[in-house]
């Protein structure tokens, strides 16, 4: 079941709270093995379902999201519960409550788990040495996915209607895409970040990971406090980046777009080639990134280096040899990158991409960037994947 489904249900008095609770601790004792969850508050879960339902039935509504199960990254502080980010590294000082689970809560959502993730969100594929690898959804042979990884397995398996992630590089984007959600990385900045812990200051974005696009525009519009517009232009035109995608696709997944390509003009939208010159994106990135994050966790990386697994301490002290020019430098060379991505959305609506498994869309007006998983309902209700 997808969140406005369940909305609507309530709404009707077709279900309740409790019971939407009861399904997802349900699926959370069904799917153990997928190591999704770091934190379960069942009995303090059911207290609060009882009183949602209770609320209901009396015909008082909290807000938009009364009586909705989600689940929260554990990277973000939740009232009444431990926030450890994945590693047994002390973790700087944070707030009792993230602005985002704030924002989640006054709407009436009901936040009863925290899901498991890459140590301190600094990877991408879900592996774990201090909790336990997630497991893919689909395949427990497989990756999940990172560094949102319990988030998009939770919501793929029904532990929960939706959840709050965080994206830097892909941390929402690739779960999702492995495990067939529907994960949207917002505007930087459009949902705030504020009292959660930071991996990048500068290029950490919060967003939300659920079963459809729509539910994923509903929570984003709670999350950011904003009316923002679903629809695109009636006729829209994308931009394709052919040059930039050779070399890059597996087989199925090239007929998959190609087969979106082939579809897109019967549905009033024109494709056109595109360049892409990016030289040296993903250097500039992670010089960023590592610097970045190497300050936040400088005092555990001096005083407890032993907390943060060989990998991840790796990156870390690689940024914390990154001097300041080499960060002001990388600053730089962001910009002038931006710039020439800028230069290349002219005269398109927005930029559409094979991203390892599924669609990434960069709208070139409204200034967002999505991502719709092959199982996503649409692309802006403008195309349908198999």
């Amino acid at each position: 079941m997808d969140l406005l489904t369940a909305k609507a249900l309530l709404e009707r008095g077709e279900t309740t709270p409790l019971a939407l609770l009861e399904e997802a601790l349900e699926r959370a004792r069904a799917f153990q093995d997928r190591n999704a969850l770091a934190h379960l508050d069942e009995e303090g879960a059911k207290e609060e379902a009882q009183r949602l339902t209770e609320e209901l039935r009396q015909g008082y509504i909290r807000g938009p999201l009364h009586g909705i199960p989600l689940t929260v990254k554990d990277l973000f502080p939740v009232k009444g519960m431990p926030t450890r980010a994945g590693t047994r590294a002390p973790l700087p000082p944070l707030p009792e409550e993230a602005q985002a689970v704030r924002r989640l809560r006054e709407a009436g959502a009901l936040i009863f788990a925290k899901t498991n993730m890459h140590e301190v969100a600094l990877g991408i594929t879900g592996e774990n040495p201090w909790t336990g690898p997630v497991r893919n959804a689909l395949d427990a042979s497989r990756q999940a996915g990172g560094s949102s990884s319990g988030s998009a397995v939770a919501v793929a398996l029904g532990i929960g209607l939706a959840s709050l992630g965080s994206d830097t590089g892909g941390s929402i984007r690739i779960p999702a895409a492995f495990n067939g959600v529907v994960g949207f990385k917002p505007s930087y900045g459009r949902v705030s970040l504020e009292g959660a812990l930071p991996l990048s200051r500068s290029t950490d974005h919060a967003g939300p990971i659920a079963k459809t696009v729509r539910d994923a525009h509903f929570l984003t519009e709670i999350l950011a406090g904003e009316s923002i517009p679903l629809e695109g232009p009636q006729n829209p035109t994308f931009g394709v980046p052919l040059d930039f995608l050779e070399g890059r696709l597996g087989v199925e997944v090239r007929r998959a777009f190609q087969r979106l390509l082939e579809e897109l003009p019967s549905l009033r939208a024109e494709v056109r080639e595109v360049s892409l010159p990016l030289p040296g994106v993903y250097e500039v990135y992670t010089r960023l990134v590592r610097y970045e994050a190497a300050r936040i966790h400088e005092k555990a990386l001096r005083e407890h280096p032993e907390g943060f697994s060989p990998q991840v301490r790796e990156a870390l002290m690689a940024g914390l040899a990154l001097t300041e020019k080499d960060y002001r430098d990388a600053v730089a060379e962001r910009e002038a990158l931006r710039l020439q991505l800028v230069k290349a959305l002219r005269g398109v609506d927005a930029l559409l991409l094979v991203f390892l498994f599924g669609i990434m869309v960069l709208n070139a007006h409204l200034g967002y960037a999505g991502f719709f998983g092959l199982a996503a309902e649409g692309l802006l209700r403008l195309a349908r994947m198999p």
